[in-house]
């Protein structure tokens, strides 16, 4: 069973992020040493100084993020340039990022659920934190992440949760790391919030956010550098790497296979799950499915071609405030409760 590490950080941004890279120093560093092993078997030779354009757009757009991950930086004794870099590897990189994550939300009488499995350089698995977050003047979040990472994955008090997946666009352009957008999210209050605050007009690219609220709301923002659709869901709403909203369909560059085995297989769990799911067994039951490996939705690193497999799956219950995670494939690994 893989460990879960929980780093509790309080205070201003950069208070949090200070406290994030000294607990996690360990970790950071020796992810940064594995993503410069992997870039280069990858064929990236360029240098980890991104190009004019992003560092001053995400200062503009979200400068208390851009302190928090100075305080990462600092409490760990990293450099600043390569926490930048890491946060805005999808944009930054001439090479094809992987096709991640598989993400899942519900809307019941007994209430609502976000299930996620992020997918990503299986290396970091080594890596993976839970975060729980109390910003001063903002709602406290949960959020579990690699520790190079800004928090985004998570859920907080408020009770607005996001599910975070990869998409790749045809407009994007230096600008906002989507990262940022995805940390800015966690401070929401509202999907309404939720959606102006992952949508800022300079950004440089895209994700998918699937947004649930305990409210009982819950849908999909899919987005790219330029354009934005949000599509409402009643009970049920899924998502994994392809562009799915006909009026952004246009923006998405060849839908990668393994997207859309997912993607039907989470519609056909969907079908069969019960009208008021109530357990996290009824969403660990969709996010350990193997059917179609290896293309199957908890993705194995060994039997992929290239080093990305799930490194967490977690789930999340919006109305209690509560989460479970399971660090590597779930399939192998219990679901434990975060205590705060």
């Amino acid at each position: 069973m893989n460990e879960l590490i929980l780093i509790e950080a309080a205070g201003s941004n950069y208070d949090i992020g200070y406290r994030v890279g000294k607990s996690a120093r360990t970790l950071i560093l020796r992810s940064i040493d594995s993503y410069r092993k992997s870039l280069l078997n990858e064929g990236w030779k360029g240098s980890w100084i991104l190009p004019d354009g992003y560092f001053e757009a995400a200062y503009e757009a979200f400068p208390h993020f851009v302190e928090e991950l100075q305080g990462m930086a600092d409490g760990s004794g990293a450099s600043f340039n390569d926490l930048f870099f890491l946060n805005a590897l999808e944009e930054a990189l001439e090479i094809k990022p992987p096709s991640a994550c598989s993400t899942v939300g519900v809307s019941s009488p007994s209430g609502v659920w976000l299930g996620h499995n992020e997918d990503w350089y299986a290396d970091n698995a080594d890596a993976v934190v839970v975060i729980y977050g109390r910003p001063k003047g903002k709602p406290s979040f949960i959020s579990v992440t690699s520790a190079p990472f800004l928090s985004a994955v998570g859920m907080n008090e408020a009770g607005l949760a996001q599910g975070v997946n990869s998409l790749t666009s045809i407009d994007c352009r230096a600008g906002v790391p989507r990262m940022f957008a995805a940390r800015a999210v966690l401070e929401s209050e509202s999907i309404s919030e939720a959606i102006k605050a992952a949508t800022p007009a300079n950004r440089a690219g895209g994700y998918n956010f699937l947004l649930a609220h305990a409210d009982g709301e819950i849908g999909n923002l899919e987005t790219s550098a330029c354009a934005e659709m949000y599509m409402p869901a009643e009970k049920l709403v899924y998502h994994t790497n392809h562009y799915t909203n006909p009026l952004l369909k246009h923006l998405g560059k060849e839908i990668n296979e393994h997207s859309l085995t997912r993607y039907r297989r989470l519609e056909e769990l969907g079908k069969i799950l019960p009208k008021d799911p109530g357990h996290i067994q009824d969403l660990s039951l969709i996010l350990c499915d193997h059917k179609n490996r290896p293309l199957s939705i908890c993705r194995h690193a060994e039997e992929q071609k290239g080093n990305d497999g799930t490194i967490f799956s977690v789930i999340f219950n919006l109305k209690l405030f509560k989460t479970w995670v399971a660090v590597g494939n779930p399939c192998d690994n219990i679901y434990n409760e975060v205590k705060k």
